[in-house]
């Protein structure tokens, strides 16, 4: 195989040198314990607390905001369980609000706490892919002690307005935990927790060039929660377990990576995502609508009366690695549920790849992608 070209960056993007050496140099000279008393001990703690503060000035958050967890999906199961399960314990009347666009580990967390008693009403989005502000502020009651929305869709990239429901959530006498899934939006979109208003923002190492297995909950001062994982009281008591060091040292040096160099980025993607549209080949066209706010990183391609798993699959012969929606949805071959939300049937929604660009993408990556997929569909 040829050079590849990678175009999957919103499953998981490659390593930023300054993280891989962040990453390295913690793990031979940082091995202690940081939660040890000794001076090497103390010496590892002071490291991980140094990343901590470069992962809180991307988000826009003070270091004791940040709590390290081993990834978006626990982040999320963090703030959405860990602000409901004491309400449900207490046995009272709790309901939610999320839309239709989130991610699998907040729609499953919603539908596990249903089952215990939690009401949730999820906002459908218009076939432009984006949720109306007004429809998740109407779906407020008095009992409402939660509202979730992902700031940009990971499988088809719009932008919610998130910026309005949380300031409208703040209006509110009585107002709602708001927690925002962060993951895709800060990587290619100038926003932070407190831009958003957000009392809980998720972000995930391995999406902006940092390793996996690491990611953070921002969670602002003030807020309550109750840890999902109980122990010794490390994350200031929200998450018990000794920290992935190592792993948290490659996030800080991502996210500074990612905070010095975003505006470019931005630019970057842009330019990449239009010369792909401008270069589609026939029986391709993207899924949502030039003008529509999305997140520059991510184009969703559908390919009429092709099945994307097959396309992906030739693709990657071709040594073009792009996605057929969410890799986050192991093994199953159900059409995408975010996409069928946009009012499309089961059959067309199938045919729907996704390419989303990363730091290390260039302009070969998206002529190679453009190539296989002309070739592809043909095929």
């Amino acid at each position: 195989m040829e050079k590849i070209a990678y175009l999957d960056n919103a499953a998981s993007s490659p390593m930023r040198p300054e993280a891989l050496e962040a990453m390295f140099a913690h793990a031979k000279e940082h091995y202690a314990n940081p939660s040890a008393i000794h001076a090497l001990g103390q010496a590892a703690r002071k490291a991980l607390e140094k990343s901590r503060c470069y992962v809180a000035a991307l988000i826009g958050a003070d270091a004791s905001e940040v709590v390290f967890t081993s990834g978006a999906t626990e982040a999320n199961n963090l703030a959405l369980r860990g602000a409901i399960e004491p309400l449900l314990d207490a046995g009272k009347s709790v309901h939610a609000v999320t839309t239709a666009l989130e991610h699998a580990s907040v729609l499953k967390t919603f539908e596990a706490l249903e089952k215990r008693g939690l009401a949730v009403t999820v906002v459908q989005p218009g076939q432009d892919g984006l949720v109306r502000a007004e429809d998740v502020l109407d779906a407020v009651r008095p009992d409402t002690a939660l509202v979730s929305v992902i700031a940009a869709s990971n499988e088809i990239g719009t932008l919610q307005p998130f910026e309005a429901i949380g300031k409208g959530l703040k209006r509110l006498s009585d107002a709602p935990i708001f927690h925002v899934d962060a993951v895709q939006a800060v990587v290619s979109a100038e926003i932070d927790m407190r831009s958003s208003a957000a009392d809980l923002f998720t972000i995930s190492a391995h999406k902006i060039g940092g390793p996996k297995g690491v990611g953070a909950l921002g969670v602002r001062k003030g807020v309550k929660l109750a840890p999902v994982l109980t122990g010794g009281g490390h994350e200031g008591g929200l998450r018990s377990g000794t920290e992935n060091a190592s792993g948290i040292a490659g996030f800080g040096a991502a996210a500074s990576a990612l905070r010095a160099r975003r505006s470019q980025e931005i630019e970057r993607y842009r330019a990449l995502r239009a010369r792909l549209v401008s270069a589609l080949p026939s029986g391709a066209k993207p899924l949502i609508a030039d003008g529509t706010p999305a997140a520059p990183h991510i184009l969703s391609i559908a390919c009429d009366g092709k099945e994307n798993d097959w396309i992906v699959l030739l693709l990657s012969r071709a040594g073009v690695m792009a996605a057929a929606g969410s890799a986050c949805k192991s093994g199953s071959r159900e059409a995408s549920s975010v996409i069928r939300a946009l009012g499309l049937d089961d059959a067309r929604a199938r045919s729907v790849i996704r390419a989303s660009f990363g730091h290390a993408s260039d302009e070969k990556d998206v002529d190679a992608l453009v190539d296989a997929l002309g070739t592809a569909l043909r095929r």
